[in-house]
């Protein structure tokens, strides 16, 4: 800036200056689109006020109320993030309640454990509630709530089935992950007649095949304990 008795002024733009401003907002375009194209369209986030004057995220608006909403696959960021708002959580209000809203149809074992560890470890009660579909892993994190807190949307559905698992490579290394699979396979079933209080070999035998379950279903199941 040029500085013209005591008034400062901002220096006119060259047409070179001009060009390179242009193409660069035609590469950051082209890396946009490209990003679009790899992983679909931007999500838009819906934007509430923050009763400060200003806006925020409709998720964060959540979390500030204490609510967890989970609504995509679960996978290691999601993993990460939901761990993280947990414990926030309990770092802001140990002794106050955390609503886990679920609407996942799937999820990597290893991240619900970890959710599912989080939501153990932490001193909060947790209320839990089902809408849409929950189905694989993501059921053990409805039933996971604390008892009389886990609550399911009159038209959701509950679907228990094994964990998923693409076997590759060599002879021995399916062996391996074979032997890996069936682990975690128990695993969910172990955690699931916790907190169900089912027998786990009737339970072992019985999530050899997907088993559909509504509302009621899943209350006399001993997956939830209220419906809404």
């Amino acid at each position: 800036m040029s500085r013209a008795f005591g008034v400062f002024s901002a220096p006119v733009a060259t047409a070179g200056a001009r060009a390179r401003c242009v193409a660069c907002a035609r590469r950051r375009g082209a890396v946009a689109a490209a990003s679009a194209t790899r992983n679909g369209p931007e999500t838009v986030r819906v934007a509430v006020p923050d009763g400060y004057g200003g806006l925020e995220d409709v998720f964060s608006s959540l979390t500030s109320n204490r609510i967890i909403f989970l609504g995509s696959r679960i996978d290691e960021d999601v993993a990460a993030d939901t761990c993280a708002r947990l414990l926030a959580l309990e770092a802001e209000g140990p002794d106050e309640e955390i609503k886990v809203y679920v609407n996942c149809t799937a999820g990597t074992q290893y991240c619900v454990t970890a959710i599912l560890d989080t939501m153990e470890y932490v001193s909060c009660p947790i209320s839990t509630v089902a809408l849409g579909c929950v189905a694989g892993p993501p059921v053990m994190l409805v039933a996971a709530g604390d008892k009389g807190k886990r609550y399911g949307m009159q038209s959701s559905r509950i679907i228990l089935s094994q964990p998923l698992g693409g076997l590759a490579g060599t002879s021995i290394e399916v062996k391996i992950q074979a032997k890996e699979l069936n682990r975690n396979a128990k695993a969910q079933v172990a955690f699931i007649a916790r907190y169900t209080g089912q027998d786990p070999d009737e339970l072992e035998a019985m999530m050899a095949r997907d088993t559909y379950m509504g509302v009621d279903q899943a209350i006399a199941f001993g997956l939830l304990d209220h419906a809404l």
